[in-house]
């Protein structure tokens, strides 16, 4: 049996298929190891959104490039954390590319990416408000709101307030193909785009009635604050609510 071989990849960004269409998922910090054969891969990386306590976290920053790896047999894969009350952490492949997490505070950023093909940044969270959205290959994340809708960004801003404003829509809705924690995925609704990796993180931002982030999504904010969607989402947590973590996912 011969040694797999990688063919040209496609060059098109806006492609879920690259290489010999091989995906490793990344939902939290390890090493990956470069396949018999592959020399280059390509990588996305989302950096975890702030988790805001008076004030909505800055969604995760977006990054993705294509790595020459032929000289290299492994490569560190570093996935950034969503922790209370504390900016998001910085997801890496290795020294090659990085993105950075969503800060807290006052009008919080979102976060960037660097060293990708494509870079883009999360939106800003709202002050007394929404958690940003995290970015994706589509473009910047909206901000979330304060007192007001959030922004309709390439991914979607958190609400406002306690009044049940809806957040940034984000331009597919909340998104096709939600990878989970566990690296499953939750099949789109009717209507939506077919399921692809490409669609990763464009999820739209929470309301009152809806709190929780979905996909890349900032949350509502309220009383008692809610979760940012996964992956890169900003929150507004006051309490015991997290924003979204990073995400890193390998092609070949």
């Amino acid at each position: 049996m011969g040694l797999p071989t990688m063919t040209a990849p496609v060059t098109n960004p806006f492609s879920g298929v690259f290489g010999n269409g091989q995906i490793e998922i990344f939902p939290t910090s390890r090493t990956f190891t470069v396949p018999l054969g592959v020399a280059r891969v390509r990588v996305r990386l989302w950096g975890a959104g702030g988790s805001g306590n008076s004030s909505g976290g800055g969604g995760g920053g977006f990054a993705m490039g294509v790595i020459d790896v032929s000289a290299v047999s492994s490569v560190a894969v570093t996935v950034g954390a969503a922790v209370f009350n504390t900016a998001g952490g910085t997801s890496s492949f290795g020294s090659y590319v990085s993105v950075t997490g969503g800060a807290v505070g006052s009008s919080p950023p979102g976060g960037t990416g660097v060293g990708g093909d494509v870079n883009y940044t999360g939106g800003t969270g709202g002050t007394s408000g929404g958690g940003g959205g995290a970015a994706n290959l589509f473009g910047n994340g909206g901000n979330g709101g304060s007192g007001v809708n959030g922004s309709n960004g390439a991914s979607g801003g958190g609400s406002g307030n306690n009044n049940g404003f809806v957040g940034g829509s984000g331009i597919f809705s909340t998104g096709a193909s939600c990878i989970t924690t566990n690296g499953s995925t939750i099949p789109p609704t009717s209507g939506m785009i077919s399921p692809s990796i490409d669609f990763v993180g464009t999820g739209g931002g929470g309301s009152n009635a809806f709190p929780a982030g979905v996909n890349g999504g900032g949350s509502g904010s309220n009383s008692n604050g809610a979760a940012g969607g996964f992956p890169g989402g900003g929150a507004y947590g006051p309490t015991n609510y997290l924003a979204g973590r990073g995400l890193v996912i390998v092609e070949y």
